[in-house]
């Protein structure tokens, strides 16, 4: 049986735990950026893509990640939830896509698991 637990963003003082928002610099290059969760239990992480266009994005360990048009696409005005692979570290963000206003958010928190 499911139950329905709400996602909860973490929120603290620091730049450590809030959204972060992360944009290509041209299209077709990949952008990049740092969740920091050392100071906050972060287990999940909600991407938010408020485009009218898909994008792909990279959620990984390494410093500075690079996206490709083979990572995880997100669909035009669309929000997924996904386990944090560095709930209490820092994970690298990138994101890629065919124009350059294209902006995502990664939150960190946790919840809103079925």
């Amino acid at each position: 049986m499911a139950a329905t637990e709400p996602f909860e963003v973490n929120i603290v003082a620091s730049v450590s735990g809030k959204t972060i928002p992360v944009a290509p610099s041209a299209a077709n290059t990949s952008g990049s950026g740092t969740l920091d969760s050392t100071n906050t239990y972060a287990p999940h992480v909600l991407v938010t893509n408020p485009n009218a266009f898909t994008l792909f994005v990279r959620m990984s360990p390494e410093a500075t990640p690079t996206a490709t048009a083979t990572d995880i696409p997100m669909l035009p005005t669309s929000v997924r939830l996904f386990a944090n692979a560095e709930p209490n570290s820092k994970l690298g963000l990138a994101v890629i896509a065919s124009v350059t206003t294209a902006i995502v958010y990664f939150s960190p928190g946790q919840g809103g698991i079925l």
